[in-house]
């Protein structure tokens, strides 16, 4: 699912890095984002949903090599349930496994 978003951390580089960018795939705990530039992962980034403005606050979890010029696949995970930060409503998990 693709989400405008804007990120506001600090980049691999240490310098802040804010831009707009979109999600690749939004998930309960978390999401993909695509970077400009390289974020470090552990380090805490804020990503705003552009849809509906709500603003939360993510772990870098992973980081795939670049491609070529390509922007940063980058793994985020959410410090917080995110209830409905992407605007869609998660299935629960099955309580019986």
């Amino acid at each position: 699912m693709r989400v405008p978003v804007e990120i506001r951390g600090i980049a691999v580089d240490g310098m802040p890095l804010e831009e707009s960018t979109h999600t690749g795939v939004v998930g309960a705990l978390g999401a993909m984002i695509w970077t400009s530039r390289m974020l470090q992962v552990g380090t805490e980034v804020e990503l705003t949903n552009r849809f509906s403005q709500q603003t939360a606050k993510f772990r870098v979890a992973w980081v795939k090599d670049q491609q070529d010029g390509e922007l940063w696949e980058t793994g985020v995970e959410s410090l917080h349930p995110l209830d409905d930060f992407w605007g869609v409503r998660f299935p629960p998990k099955p309580s019986h496994l």
